[in-house]
């Protein structure tokens, strides 16, 4: 019952604003919404390496600390990890595209700790280390409140970007763009 008056002040609202739209704006809000539903099913698709462009916020050793972070969360193994699906260039981007300047510098801070830290808990750099120590590395960072929320965000972002891409929807979630196929030519 209470979804039912839900829907009908919903709808009485949508007829409120209805009457009080002008012609005009009708029909470009009509546009608008037919132009944002025709862009949509690209926006559906799986994300791939080939289709990101790098962005220039992070330099050429960050982006390599950012494949490596993502590929201490998610190893390589008889399937690909996080390296070879590319999650490190989708990092780069989603970074750089969609985080404030603020939020980068956590990040840029984080990348560079991470460097610190291994080399004073190895006496060997992030790059150089096993998958044992960069784990390591990472959780000690975690633990840090300073460097929590960076650290999370990588984590989650990481495992976001490789549940989306597009070889983990294809192999894995069997995702096909638009199902029902037609066969025109089958004989009967």
């Amino acid at each position: 019952m209470r979804e039912l008056s839900f829907t009908r002040n919903f709808l009485a609202f949508l007829w409120a604003l209805f009457l009080k739209m002008k012609r005009r704006e009708l029909i470009k809000s009509i546009g608008l919404a037919a132009a944002a539903t025709s862009i949509l099913p690209d926006w559906l698709h799986g994300w791939s390496v080939q289709k990101l462009t790098p962005s220039l916020a992070f330099s050429d050793d960050q982006k390599d600390k950012l494949s490596l972070i993502a590929g201490t969360f998610i190893p390589e193994g008889a399937e690909k990890g996080a390296i070879g699906v590319g999650v490190g260039k989708f990092l780069d981007v989603l970074f750089a595209d969609c985080f404030t300047a603020a939020d980068q510098n956590k990040i840029k801070e984080f990348l560079l700790e991470v460097d610190l830290l291994a080399k004073q808990l190895f006496q060997q750099s992030f790059s150089q280390s096993t998958q044992e120590q960069r784990e390591k590395v990472l959780q000690n960072l975690a633990a840090n409140p300073t460097h929590k929320w960076a650290a999370d965000t990588l984590r989650n972002e990481t495992i976001r970007g490789y549940t989306t891409s597009e070889y983990v929807m294809v192999n894995y979630y069997h995702y096909v763009m638009a199902p029902g196929f037609y066969h025109g030519c089958v004989t009967v």
